[in-house]
């Protein structure tokens, strides 16, 4: 055993915080997760700092809110002038190490991880979701006006190729690899899965245990979607969403089920080998997902927005000394991954990040815990989408750059159905819900930064870093789907 700890992040992607069953849902199967929800402390209230991948990813990675490592869009590029997690350690006797879709932009794809033995490596036509069925690499799989709808069902690629079942065999053979040459260095860890972010394709007996279940889509609001709210509304006609069936979007719902279900299987195979090897004994184990799926809920899919499904997020950290079966609902971040991390490994993090330990939660000490609410905002791509949001134990506030304020009573209406903002309950302190979210300066000053960004990074933000790849010993890369999907 190590004489430090060791961390193994498990990272999905797009899981939404309702669709498990730790998290209360009774259709979806998540029996890995439920077991490791027993013996973690579970955040009930665990947002990401941006609902899209890239800027969310690089806001955990470095500790920082998005607005301040230039994380806009999913063309941003992480500058080498933010400290990150795998960095700081690996500085500090760690080996660092991560199995994986991490989706980088541009040319560095390490940022402070010292291996990465199969990942999204290289520049590719794709982002690593193994578009499914093959004949979509043309790019169908990922068009708005198409939609992810046609595509939700079995998968066209054998189960044993897929990203996540790889990403387990991967993860357990560089971990044993390491344990048995190097069982005194301790190690951070990052399995880091693709689903159940679309294409909404799981192993057939997967698809067809949901197609017989009892998936119910969730009520259109009133008026829908007419009388939306603008920013809600600009979603469902920039994914057409009103243009699919009921049968099309309970099909997508199932397909989503499944992949939850399968990937729930890759890491229940993960863990259970882990343990029996003896690796997880003195290891801190955190299970998350980038950010949320809004799953039909408000009439809309995907992600880009500030309801709950989409930035919250799930999150489970066990451990030796954590408090285990312990439910949270103290607002938290990604962003505070960094400096647990950090607390863990009994090293100090860098100074000026944003995130704030939780180890005083994890260890029962919640009075030592001087954070109370959380962050998400999107400040990049179509200005329409563009938001900032705050929370705290009671209020949601959402600020937008050209659209009215939002205010949400999440203790009388979690669902988020009641809009408050023309006449808050508390004037004074739905003011100060907004004074805090536009810290990061107004949105002119904002968009100001995010064109300079844009210029500074270049032709790096067009790199489009995806389809998997092997690193072989010799450094060398090795596609690893290129017979799935020819050249063009």
């Amino acid at each position: 055993m190590a004489a430090s700890p060791n961390i193994l992040v498990i990272l999905t992607d797009q899981h939404s915080p309702h669709v498990a069953g730790f998290a209360g849902d009774d259709v979806v199967r998540t029996r890995a997760l439920d077991t490791l929800a027993e013996r973690s402390v579970c955040f009930d209230a665990a947002y990401c700092q941006s609902p899209l991948c890239v800027p969310s990813r690089m806001s955990m990675l470095a500790g920082l809110y998005p607005h301040r490592c230039s994380g806009w869009d999913n063309s941003s590029v992480l500058s080498a002038e933010h400290a990150t997690l795998p960095g700081w350690l690996s500085q500090r006797g760690y080996v660092t190490a991560a199995v994986g879709k991490m989706h980088f932009r541009g040319p560095e794809q390490m940022h402070g991880l010292q291996h990465r033995p199969y990942g999204d490596l290289v520049e590719s036509r794709f982002p690593a979701q193994q578009p499914d069925p093959p004949a979509t690499a043309d790019g169908r799989w990922n068009r708005h006006e198409v939609g992810r709808f046609p595509f939700a069902g079995p998968t066209h690629i054998p189960q044993s190729m897929l990203i996540d079942s790889v990403v387990t065999r991967e993860s357990l053979a560089w971990l044993l690899d390491h344990a048995a040459s190097e069982p005194a260095r301790p190690w951070l860890f990052v399995a880091s899965y693709s689903r159940p972010h679309f294409p909404l394709t799981a192993p057939r007996r997967y698809i067809d245990r949901y197609a017989a279940a009892d998936v119910h889509l969730p009520e259109l609001p009133e008026g829908y979607p007419e009388d939306l709210h603008r920013h809600d509304r600009f979603i469902v006609e920039d994914f057409r969403l009103a243009a699919f069936s009921d049968d099309e979007r309970r099909r997508g719902l199932a397909a989503y089920c499944a992949s939850v279900n399968y990937v729930d299987d890759c890491i229940g195979d993960l863990l259970a080998a882990l343990t029996s090897a003896g690796l997880l004994d003195n290891t801190l184990v955190i299970y998350t997902s980038d950010h949320g799926e809004m799953g039909g809920q408000h009439g809309l899919w995907w992600k880009r927005t500030y309801y709950e499904a989409s930035s919250r997020v799930p999150l489970l950290i066990s451990g030796p000394g954590i408090c285990a079966g312990r439910r949270e609902s103290t607002p938290v971040e990604l962003v505070d991954l960094f400096p647990t991390c950090c607390e863990w490994c009994g090293v100090d993090p860098p100074a000026g990040l944003d995130g704030e330990s939780l180890m005083p939660l994890l260890t029962g000490r919640p009075d030592q815990r001087r954070k109370r609410s959380a962050r998400s905002e999107l400040l990049g791509g179509r200005p329409e989408t563009r938001f900032r949001m705050v929370r705290d134990e009671r209020w949601k506030a959402v600020d937008f750059p050209d659209a009215p304020p939002r205010l949400f009573d999440l203790h009388s209406d979690p669902g988020e159905r009641q809009d408050l903002a023309q006449s808050p309950p508390t004037a004074a302190a739905f003011d100060d819900a907004l004074r805090v979210v536009r810290q990061g300066g107004d949105w002119d000053a904002l968009e100001a930064r995010r064109r300079a960004d844009r210029q500074r990074m270049g032709e790096h933000r067009r790199i489009s870093n995806g389809a998997v790849q092997y690193r072989l010993p010799d450094g060398s890369l090795l596609e690893a789907d290129a017979h799935l999907y020819p050249p063009p």
